[in-house]
C-alpha cells in the first residue's frame, strides 16, 4: 500500500494550486483574501456558492454541495474518492513528478511562497493577517433589567434576554452593559461593553472592546440572523447592536451589524453567505459614506440594496411602517434612495431616543 504523509500534502499543497494547477478552474473572483465563484464540485451557476479562505486553505459551498473542508476534501469530494486516494492523487500531481509550474490561471492567484522558517523575522513595515477571534471559555454574570436597557433604549425584557445583554457589576465590564458577540459558527469570542458613565464615554469612548479583539472578523448576529435570511429583505446590514435588537422587536430578524461605519473585506464575505443583502446605515454623513463602500464591497458578491436615510436618522427612529416601506421598497422597485419619499412617514413624537 502506498503511503502518503496527510500532513505534509496539506503544508506543501496549497488550495490555489489544486484550483488553479489540479483543475484549472478560470472563473474564480478574488475579493481580499477569498474566492468566490460558481461551486466546481458539483458544478453549479451561482456566481456567490464557492467560497474559498486562501489563508486558511478552506473551502465551502453554500448551495449544492452544503460543505466545505480543506484541499484534500476538495478533490475527495469532486472526484467522489477517499480523502486517502485524494492525497495520493495530489502527491503524484505535484510532489512526485516534480511538473513544470503551469501558467497563471485568470480567477485564481498565484501559489503563496513557501513558509519563512521559524526563526525568521519578518520585513519591518510588513503586515500580517489578523487572525480569527478564538472562543472564550468565560460566560459573565449580566443583569437584563438594567434602566439603561428597559427604560432609556425602550427595549423589552424578552430582547434583553435574547442577545443576552446586561448590566455588568464586576469584572471586566463592571458599570457597562455587556454585550455578547458571537462569531458566524455561534461560538462567543467576545464582550463589548457600552459605558453608561458620560465622562468615561466622552473621554474612551461609548464602547468597549477587549484587547486583541478583531471586530471586523465578526458580523454581530450573524448567527441567529442567518437563518433568516431568506425572506424578503434578506440580510439587512446595520451599523449598531442596538439598530440589531430594535430591528428584532420590529420583526426583523435578519438583522446583523458592523459594529461601526465601516464594513471590511471579511466581514462582506460573511454578509454574501446570504443571497440579497439590503444595507441599512445611519442617516449621517459616516453611515453614508459607510454604506457606499459597503455596497462596493457587496455588489461583487451577492445581490445587495442600499437605504439612505434621511439626514439625521437612524434605523431605531423610524416608525414600523416607514421601516417596512423602506425595506421593501428598494427591494420590490430596486432603489438605491427613498430619503425624499421617507419623511413624511416619520413621527419624530414616538420615536424612541436615540443613543449610540
Amino acid at each position: 500500500m502506498d503511503w502518503v504523509n496527510f500532513r505534509e500534502i496539506r503544508t506543501r499543497i496549497s488550495i490555489a494550486d489544486v484550483l488553479a494547477r489540479y483543475y484549472r478552474i478560470e472563473n474564480l473572483k478574488q475579493v481580499g483574501q477569498t474566492l468566490v465563484g460558481p461551486c466546481p464540485v458539483h458544478n453549479g451557476n451561482s456566481a456567490r456558492a464557492f467560497h474559498v479562505d486562501l489563508d486558511k486553505n478552506l473551502w465551502h459551498c453554500f448551495t449544492g454541495c452544503k460543505k466545505g473542508g480543506n484541499q484534500l476534501d476538495l478533490v475527495a469530494a469532486k472526484d467522489q474518492v477517499s480523502v486517502r486516494e485524494a492525497a495520493l492523487r495530489l502527491k503524484k500531481f505535484f510532489l512526485d513528478d516534480d511538473p513544470a509550474p503551469a501558467a497563471a490561471v485568470v480567477g485564481v492567484p498565484p501559489s503563496p511562497p513557501p513558509p519563512a522558517a521559524a526563526h525568521a523575522v519578518p520585513e519591518k513595515g510588513s503586515k500580517r493577517e489578523k487572525p480569527a477571534n478564538p472562543p472564550l471559555d468565560l460566560a459573565l454574570q449580566l443583569l437584563p433589567d438594567h434602566p439603561h436597557i428597559v427604560q432609556d433604549r425602550r427595549l423589552s425584557l424578552e430582547t434583553a434576554q435574547h442577545f443576552g445583554i446586561g448590566y455588568c457589576a464586576r469584572g471586566i465590564l463592571a458599570g457597562c452593559i455587556g454585550i455578547p458577540i458571537h462569531d458566524e459558527a455561534g461560538q462567543l469570542v467576545a464582550y463589548a461593553g457600552r459605558r453608561l458613565k458620560f465622562s468615561d464615554a466622552e473621554d474612551m469612548g461609548k464602547y468597549r472592546f477587549p484587547k486583541g479583539f478583531h471586530k471586523d472578523r465578526v458580523l454581530y448576529n450573524l448567527h441567529r440572523a442567518l437563518p433568516e435570511a431568506e425572506g424578503e429583505y434578506g440580510l439587512v446590514l446595520v451599523e449598531g447592536f442596538f439598530t440589531v435588537m430594535h430591528l428584532y422587536e420590529l420583526g426583523v430578524r435578519a438583522a446583523v451589524a458592523t459594529m461601526g461605519s465601516d464594513l471590511s473585506e471579511h466581514q462582506a464575505v460573511l454578509a454574501a453567505k446570504s443571497r440579497h443583502v439590503t444595507v441599512l446605515f445611519d442617516g449621517d454623513p459616516a453611515g453614508q459614506m459607510g454604506a457606499a463602500r459597503a455596497l462596493e464591497r457587496l455588489e461583487p458578491l451577492t445581490n445587495v440594496h442600499l437605504v439612505l436615510l434621511p439626514q439625521g436618522l437612524k434605523p431605531e427612529d423610524c416608525t414600523p411602517e416607514m421601516l417596512r416601506w423602506q425595506l421593501a421598497g428598494v427591494v420590490s422597485q430596486r432603489l438605491t434612495s427613498l430619503a425624499a419619499q421617507t419623511a413624511p412617514l416619520l413621527a419624530p413624537s414616538t420615536a424612541p431616543p436615540t443613543f449610540d
